[in-house]
């Protein structure tokens, strides 16, 4: 009984012998502490700052859209042979969809800005508003990439490896009370994430004012050529009311500029930098040398105990 009750004692963590064990070893921790707390200052002040321009925008009314239009033309559609049925996703969801899309990225945003600005850029200069390139990815005197960056058989870099640096420094939102959409792009400089921002909400305006254009007019040149074709008095009624409807739509997109998005809140220059967080660096780096400080006093008085 005494022989089991003292094995269970002497298998019990000494809690007055672990703090005696660390306060004798009180120098080590102090200058492992101090030795990380230095490190994570140095960091913390390499680091770049970085900035976000932000936006908010307002869906256009649903009232403009082709389907709400004809929704009290359904009847007369129907005796024409014509299907008008609405597409149930809203622009707004469409747009957002879009412009998270490859093709969106290297159709309408590559064309417009230069990729090592998206994948190279080591920080922005304020004072004479220039950039500074690294080096590793891109050599801004010979003006060529890295080869881990090239795309196969290109001097240029990967659009698929670029396409990744978009979606990190992207973020847009839906408020599904307001039906608001919040936008923003991070980047080293404020100046080109002001200008990548508005970049992408002219493109998704223009593409999709550009795309129902056409279809409004395909749709103009099919219903005339029925009209020809037809001596039906009611289907003749029904699709003068689609070509009406039509032509809005057409006059509409062609009049519009902000056609998916309307700009509530405009992107700016920011002049408060969102990046990095210096102060929570230098904390984690001091508190990470302090735990492993006391875990390695901790394991050497183990294996010395054996």
């Amino acid at each position: 009984m005494n022989t089991s009750h003292i094995k269970k004692f002497d298998d019990e963590i000494d809690l007055k012998d672990v703090f005696i064990t660390l306060y004798s070893h009180k120098l080590t921790v102090i200058s492992f502490t101090l030795i990380f707390a230095l490190i994570s200052l140095s960091i913390a002040l390499y680091l770049p700052n970085s900035y976000s321009s932000k936006a908010l925008l307002a869906s256009t009314s649903t009232e403009d859209t082709l389907s709400s239009k004809l929704s009290n033309l359904s009847a007369l559609s129907s005796i024409a042979g014509i299907n008008i049925a609405g597409d149930d996703s809203s622009k707004s969801t469409q747009a957002i969809a879009r412009i998270q899309s490859y093709d969106f990225f290297k159709n309408e945003f590559v064309p417009k800005i230069r990729l090592e600005n998206l994948m190279a850029v080591q920080k922005w200069n304020q004072e004479n508003n220039t950039i500074a390139y690294k080096k590793s990815i891109y050599d801004e005197t010979t003006k060529k990439w890295s080869l881990k960056f090239l795309s196969p058989k290109s001097e240029l870099p990967s659009i698929q490896k670029a396409f990744e640096e978009y979606l990190k420094i992207l973020s847009i939102s839906e408020d599904r009370k307001t039906s608001f959409v919040s936008i923003s792009i991070e980047h080293k400089s404020p100046i080109v994430a002001k200008k990548w921002l508005e970049h992408i909400i002219d493109g998704i305006n223009e593409i999709m004012r550009i795309e129902d254009i056409s279809k409004a007019q395909n749709s103009i040149n099919f219903l005339n050529e029925s009209v020809k074709s037809t001596n039906v008095q009611s289907i003749k009624e029904a699709i003068s009311s689609l070509l009406e409807s039509q032509m809005k739509t057409l006059m509409l997109a062609n009049s519009n500029d902000s056609y998916v998005f309307k700009v509530l809140d405009a992107p700016i220059v920011s002049e408060k930098k969102t990046g990095p967080n210096r102060a929570l660096i230098c904390i984690l780096g001091t508190l990470i040398g302090f735990m492993l400080s006391l875990f390695l006093i901790l394991i050497n008085k183990v294996f010395k105990s054996y």
